[in-house]
């Protein structure tokens, strides 16, 4: 069984083009007899070096909180994987401490928070459980794209400490109040969908922006109490070429700004109904008949299948192949012999 695991791990590895490449598994069969195989996530960043790439193999339970103190990258399997009897590659809270950093693929049971003077910071394709920050010191040039984000997302007060903070093709929901605070004119916010779901009425979306213009965001709301989208201090937000739709009664505010496509079902390819909020059978392509189509500002549709990302509703990461089937041929072996496995994987995105 050891060296079944590994194998899969092994050719997992073969696609990846860094340095070098560590692998993390906390399952109870791995072999972590070879160099370059760890238990932990301590102890694999401790042995990497810039530029290696780290594997998080999926698991039953949590690699616990994590550190990421070298430019390195670091990838899951999917925070919502097809195989592995749905076992994801789960974390808890992540800091990061150095620049030139890439994190994909994570089921993160926490929050991403970059310490300070952290530049250059690409999350993309993880489930974030309780909010993306960029609020330290010196912050710039990160990227949240193509998450799953809950309850908020935050920068720094000092717009000069939070510079060029890019967060597209994302899928927010579950927010509270004052859930996205400070952004900026250096903000890009655009191709998100946000469900505003607040659970009291005086709560508002935005805290203190100042001079944001975002753009093609779809913005759902389930709460029939909630029909604006409001801002708590800052200068008022510019909206373009945005969606606004209740599943309720109300009639949303019209938003500020040009374009935009007010009180308009999205029509979405395929959710339940009324039922806006992340499951992995969804499928948020808008349909023939919705307004978003060729809709933005560039001419793609409106919301997170933009035509310059691919969403992947299972948070694949872009490097790596994923299985979609494996096969024993030969399940009865002696100690030593050698285990025949036939696996089939496809190759992921290509944005």
């Amino acid at each position: 069984m050891k060296k079944l695991i590994l194998g899969i791990a092994l050719l997992v590895v073969s696609f990846t083009n860094a340095q070098n490449t560590l692998i993390v598994d906390r399952n109870v069969f791995i072999d972590d007899s070879p160099s370059h195989v760890y238990t932990t996530f301590a102890s694999a960043i401790a042995g990497a070096s810039n530029g290696d790439t780290i594997l998080i193999q999926p698991s039953s339970g949590s690699y616990g909180v994590m550190t990421i103190n070298k430019s390195v990258t670091v990838l899951g399997m999917g925070h919502a994987p097809e195989l592995n009897n749905g076992e994801a590659s789960t974390t808890g809270n992540i800091t990061i401490t150095a620049s030139n950093v890439k994190i994909a693929g994570l089921d993160i049971n926490g929050t991403v928070s970059p310490s300070s003077n952290v530049t250059n910071l690409l999350v993309e394709d993880c489930w974030i459980a309780s909010g993306a920050y960029a609020s330290s010191t010196g912050n710039a040039n990160i990227t949240y794209r193509g998450n799953v984000i809950r309850n908020l997302i935050v920068l720094s007060s000092n717009p000069l400490n939070s510079t060029n903070i890019t967060i597209t093709n994302n899928l927010i929901q579950n927010i509270g109040s004052n859930a996205f605070q400070y952004f900026n004119d250096t903000t890009i916010f655009n191709n998100n969908i946000i469900i505003s779901d607040q659970a009291l009425v005086g709560y508002v979306i935005f805290f203190s922006p100042t001079n944001l213009v975002c753009q093609n965001n779809i913005w759902l709301f389930t709460n029939n109490a909630l029909n604006v989208v409001d801002q708590n201090g800052g200068n008022p937000i510019i909206h373009n070429n945005s969606l606004t739709y209740h599943y309720g009664t109300p009639t949303i505010t019209a938003l500020n700004g040009t374009g935009n496509l007010d009180n308009q079902n999205p029509f979405f390819a395929n959710i339940p109904a009324n039922n806006p909020y992340w499951a992995v059978e969804n499928n948020y392509n808008l349909g023939n008949s919705s307004a978003g189509n060729n809709a933005g500002t560039d001419g793609n549709d409106v919301g997170i299948y933009n035509g310059f990302y691919d969403f992947d509703m299972r948070g694949y990461p872009t490097e790596l192949p994923y299985l979609t089937a494996m096969s024993i041929l030969n399940n009865m072996v002696p100690a030593g012999s050698t285990l025949n496995v036939n696996l089939k994987a496809n190759a992921n995105k290509t944005n």
